[in-house]
């Protein structure tokens, strides 16, 4: 598949033309039709080319969204950057798409999941970018990212290891993988609760693992601690192929991470991972269970009670 500086350097390769939409396909190797182009307007494009016509999401103030009927009787989906500032971040976008639907297995599929994926990265465009992250959001990153040096890079590839963590897209899990997918929640040694934050976060009919980790906030002298900026440190250092290097900052920068926070200078200690295998007994909360006047929902999982489905790794 193309890589994310070959796509950034196909838009350069074109000369926007006022009043007209121009570009090229994106990868011949592709199974769905990606175009790299600009619009009518100038504005960065990725066009989509459907044989039938998707959900179109609405537009935002940083994404046009619009599907234009062609003379062939398919449909271009076309999502046009309107916000210049966001550039960079819009290649992310673009190469994510097409990373997540390099192996679907229909194009009808793949368009639905390209379309999906972007519904995902738009939340995160039109979020505000000065906003700060949470205590809970700190304890949430540090969890990821622990999950991702200690448990994903020891099971995958870099660039695989860091395109699935889909977290900080928006996704219900922290990482999904072609065979597996993983959710990782960051807890204090003593607490018994696990809280899921939504009915679709463990409703998903593939076995995957729920990842419970012990991390405590501890004195800077301690020792085995680390904090948020020399965790990213530790996992960008394990991380040298360029693309998945390019990846990595993508997902932190969607995490609003920011290391000039003092929360990321705050010292903590990771005690232990727990593994939890979710099959079809997991205790869990099912959307088709749910009574169609219930939107969503969040739970909470006793730890105690999930001793039989707890697995040594």
């Amino acid at each position: 598949m193309i890589s994310m500086s070959e796509l950034s350097d196909a838009w350069k390769e074109i000369i926007p033309q006022a009043g007209q939409s121009v570009g090229r396909r994106a990868d011949k190797n592709h199974p769905l039709d990606f175009f790299i182009t600009y619009d009518e307007n100038r504005n960065m494009q990725m066009m989509l080319i459907s044989e039938f016509l998707p959900t179109i999401p609405p537009s935002s103030q940083q994404i046009s969204v619009r599907a234009n009927f062609r003379h062939d009787g398919k449909y271009a989906v076309c999502f046009s950057l309107t916000d210049n500032s966001l550039q960079e971040q819009f290649v992310s976008l673009c190469w994510d798409i097409m990373h997540c639907t390099i192996s679907t297995h229909s194009k009808a599929s793949g368009v639905k999941a390209a379309v999906k994926r972007f519904c995902m990265w738009q939340k995160l465009f039109a979020e505000e970018k000065n906003k700060k992250l949470s205590d809970a959001e700190v304890k949430g990153l540090l969890g990821e990212l622990c999950a991702l040096r200690n448990v994903i890079l020891m099971r995958y590839s870099p660039q695989t290891a860091v395109a699935g963590w889909i977290g900080p897209i928006g996704a219900d899990r922290d990482f999904e993988f072609s065979d597996t997918w993983y959710e990782a929640k960051a807890v204090t040694l003593s607490k018994d609760i696990v809280t899921i934050s939504s009915a679709d976060q463990l409703d998903i009919g593939a076995e995957g693992t729920l990842l419970i980790l012990r991390i405590e906030k501890v004195s800077q002298n301690t020792p085995g601690a680390f904090t948020l900026n020399s965790l990213a440190d530790e996992v960008r250092n394990s991380v040298q192929d360029p693309e998945a290097r390019i990846i990595f900052e993508s997902r932190l920068s969607s995490s609003k991470y920011d290391p000039a926070d003092p929360q990321a200078d705050e010292p903590y200690f990771l005690h232990q991972i727990e593994y939890y295998r979710v099959n079809d007994d997991f205790p869990r909360i099912r959307r088709s269970n749910l009574p169609a006047a219930i939107s969503n929902c969040t739970y909470s999982l006793s730890i105690s009670g999930l001793q039989s489905w707890r697995q040594e790794q």
